[in-house]
């Protein structure tokens, strides 16, 4: 490696960035060369002799590299960047690309901060993209050489129907499953990259097809769509949008600028996306959110504040755009409890979210009757502080956890328990073979002893399964929830006919000190709290803080309540509402901030998720006003 490495100059303009000039070579496994170049969005915007191309690939393993030569100094770049660069690089002619960790200074988080805030302009701007997925899988040559035929006998060079290829249906097929398995399908920039881009290829190895022609041809069934949008679609028509087009067609109109969607909805979705850095989640999507004002106001891209600075920047944003209920239905699922250092009321949008609905189906109208059956309330009932960030929130303490089963494994940690055992089987039968040389002996005896083995879980399952619901039928713990809740018992049934799709993965069983059975997140333990937050329709499961001097702070959630309901509710304090169904009688009773707060209970704890009890609908009428408090979410 020689010794003058290359070294960046400052970007001098607002909307500067850098391009490659690449060096042309007739051999691949040449050195790479070539030189950075500074140059303005705005000028390339009115270049029509010396366009540039983007390129769209996946970073890969940092401790695997290469080099690319710029000036003479050398520049360690990663083994896929390296193998993209080699792929592109033209036989005879040099060419202009942007290629984000080669153009972009990694190690200055002021310019990389601006620069990923012109990513959107910069892939917008470029005559092409290219989307590099690394090696070709069988068959990629010859559907490029069809393609490429096809498009030399068509006026127009557009793609004939599969009968046409001189693929089979089922290379075709393994195609499709090598393909949609590359990693850049799961990257979290890919959304942005592929939505602005003006011109879009796919390219293996040194192999390229049109990004149209790539849809109709391997994504026949919109499976690259729904990788990429997820449940976008399903998100935004339920705020109202007209939803008509398939999934590709809906993401060819983002493409092209006809259909907007907020940051929130896009979080939503997308959450669990591969980011290096989980920071990239957030600003992965600011160029194409359709309320980047509001996102301004909240969020800056600013990669000097950590992770959990720009969760608490993101969280206020969620909260501004689409309420408390909201935020914290995000924030508990999966439990933000195993996340250290950043607040656990702050959705973790790296991780994907756990399902509740199939359990959880919860809102106003879930046990019959209407609105007027529960609880409303004036005022302010939730304070956000800034330092420290604590979610102050009013609610009531239903219950607490007295006992808990083990946690119910995903579909996927069962099979790869399965693969495991498999694997240890195999090495032992190897062991044993060397030993007597009779495998089948003893092959038929891990069967017999395996299936022995097998039958008397079942049994023990079937008599613990029944036990449980005979107690549940007794009352003994009820289970009777609202008509269109799901049981748990339903729940249960679900998870031993088609655990691939149990509802219950991630979860465990609990006994509650008010004797209910509830599903708790994986995370809970003996003592948590289950209570019922302000403007929220699902249970929480809360965490007691170890004993601390909160006083000071007890003092300033005081003060920031008194504040937010003299302000917003001149005409009395904070207060909760109940009325009967079909009387016109309200049951009232007031939370008075001014002098009562002294006394009024404060509870400091952390978020562990949401949970569903049987047979308790939240909110309902006949609360104890006892059981009413401020719960200081850390």
């Amino acid at each position: 490696m020689p010794s003058n490495m290359f070294q960046y100059r400052p970007l001098e303009h607002l909307d500067s960035f850098r391009l490659l000039h690449l060096e042309p070579s007739l051999n691949h496994s040449a050195d790479l060369k070539g030189s950075l170049h500074h140059a303005t969005l705005s000028d390339c915007d009115y270049d029509l002799i010396e366009p540039y191309t983007a390129l769209s690939y996946v970073w890969g393993d940092a401790s695997q590299g290469g080099v690319i030569y710029l000036g003479g100094s050398a520049k360690e770049i990663t083994a896929s960047l390296d193998a993209a660069l080699r792929d592109m690089r033209d036989k005879s002619r040099a060419c202009r690309i942007w290629a984000d960790a080669l153009c972009i200074d990694q190690s200055n988080n002021a310019e990389k901060g601006v620069q990923v805030a012109l990513m959107g302009r910069i892939y917008s701007t470029a005559h092409h993209t290219v989307i590099h997925l690394g090696k070709s899988p069988p068959g990629f040559e010859k559907l490029f050489i069809d393609l490429k035929v096809q498009s030399q006998t068509t006026m127009h060079g557009n793609t004939s129907d599969l009968g046409q290829l001189s693929l089979a249906a089922d290379e075709v097929d393994g195609m499709r499953r090598d393909l949609l398995s590359k990693p850049w399908f799961r990257r979290v920039w890919v959304f942005q990259e592929l939505v602005l881009s003006t011109d879009v290829w796919v390219q293996c190895d040194n192999l390229r097809i049109r990004w149209h022609h790539f849809c109709k041809v391997v994504d026949t069934k919109n499976v690259v769509a729904a990788m990429l949008l997820d449940t976008l679609s399903d998100s935004i028509a339920q705020q109202g949008q007209p939803r008509n087009a398939t999934p590709l067609e809906d993401m060819n109109s983002r493409r092209y600028g006809a259909f907007e969607a907020p940051l929130s909805s896009l979080l939503s979705c997308r959450r669990g996306i591969g980011a290096t850095d989980p920071r990239d989640i957030v600003f992965g999507h600011l160029g194409v959110v359709s309320d980047r004002d509001r996102c301004d106001r909240f969020i800056k891209v600013d990669y000097d504040r950590d992770l959990a600075l720009v969760s608490v920047d993101t969280a206020r944003y969620f909260l501004d755009a689409t309420g408390i209920e909201s935020l914290l239905s995000h924030a508990m699922s999966p439990s933000p409890i195993n996340a250290p250092g950043i607040p656990s009321w702050c959705p973790r949008w790296s991780r994907s979210q756990l399902s509740w609905d199939t359990i959880h189906k919860v809102g106003r109208k879930f046990g019959g009757g209407d609105d007027s059956s529960y609880v409303s309330f004036g005022g302010t009932h939730h304070i956000l502080l800034s330092a420290p960030p604590v979610l102050a929130i009013s609610g009531f303490e239903v219950t607490r956890i007295k006992a808990t089963s083990h946690a119910f494994s995903s579909c996927d940690d069962e099979a790869r328990a399965q693969e495991e055992s498999k694997a240890v089987t195999l090495e032992l039968l190897q062991d044993i073979r060397s030993l007597t040389k009779d495998e089948a002996s003893i092959l038929n005896s891990c069967k017999r002893a395996g299936a022995k083995y097998d039958e008397q879980r079942q049994k023990l399952f079937r008599e613990s399964f029944k036990t449980w619901v005979d107690a549940a039928n007794a009352q003994e713990y009820p289970t009777a929830g609202p008509r269109d809740v799901q049981r748990i018992t339903d729940a249960l049934i679900h998870h031993v006919k088609k655990p691939e799709t149990s509802p219950l993965s991630g979860k465990r069983l609990a006994i509650t000190s008010s004797h209910h059975c509830a599903l708790v997140p994986e995370e809970s333990q003996e003592g948590d709290i289950v209570a019922m937050l302000v403007d929220c329709y699902k249970h929480a499961v809360l965490r007691p803080k170890e004993v601390n001097n909160f006083d000071h702070l007890n003092n300033i959630i005081t003060s920031a309540f008194e504040q937010a309901n003299i302000s917003d509710c001149p005409q009395g304090p904070m207060r909760a509402r109940f009325r009967a169904v079909d009387d016109d009688d309200y049951d009232e009773w007031m939370l008075v901030w001014e002098k009562a707060a002294q006394s009024f209970p404060i509870q400091h704890c952390l978020l562990v998720g949401q949970c569903y009890i049987d047979e308790y609908v939240p909110w309902k009428r006949g609360l104890p006003r006892s059981g009413f408090r401020v719960f200081a979410l850390h």
